[in-house]
């Protein structure tokens, strides 16, 4: 009885499988982000949100300066809530976009390419280019909640090393809602 019991346990982990990455309708994290410009280095903490397939809201909790900063991405609009003028404008930046599209690149290809789903369920997809110029380079995966993610990134725009990015307390398929932006 034991051995059909470990014979059990052992081939269950072998044969277990991860969830799919397309399957996410939303993403929780704490960022840790690391900007390199003209020599200098400088720290971001922020929290993100995320909503399958069209929604993305990042909270500044550091520098200081920024903190209460809400970048939000709706259905093909970004907006900012800056909380020193307590104002909503559009806004012209791409983060928040760009972050939005990767998640759902990285849910197409899932979906579509069976060698790339094959290299990142093996762990094996270590470089994932982004609009010609711009190559992610995956340093630590980590399951959460059954999905395989990266949490550590180096993030290269042409050559030239530009941030690192951690993901921390990560959460998966939680229940998170959309939330509206007014102050």
């Amino acid at each position: 009885m034991k051995i059909f019991y470990m014979f059990l346990v052992i081939s269950s982990s072998l044969f277990a499988t991860v969830n799919r990455i397309s399957d996410i309708k939303d993403i929780y994290s704490d960022v840790k982000e690391t900007i390199y410009l003209n020599g200098e280095q400088r720290k971001k903490e922020y929290n993100i949100e995320y909503v399958a397939q069209d929604y993305l809201r990042k909270e500044m909790l550091l520098p200081n300066v920024n903190k209460g900063e809400v970048f939000q991405y709706e259905n093909g609009e970004s907006y900012q809530y800056i909380p020193l003028f307590n104002e909503v404008s559009k806004n012209k930046g791409e983060d928040v976009s760009n972050f939005l599209s990767i998640i759902n690149d990285l849910k197409i290809k899932d979906q579509n390419d069976k060698i790339f789903s094959k290299n990142y369920y093996d762990g094996k997809v270590k470089e994932i280019k982004y609009k010609d110029i711009y190559t992610i380079k995956v340093s630590q995966y980590k399951k959460i909640n059954g999905y395989l993610l990266p949490v550590k990134m180096e993030i290269f725009e042409k050559n030239t090393k530009v941030a690192d990015l951690n993901l921390e307390n990560t959460k998966v398929n939680s229940g998170l809602k959309r939330k509206e932006l007014k102050k």
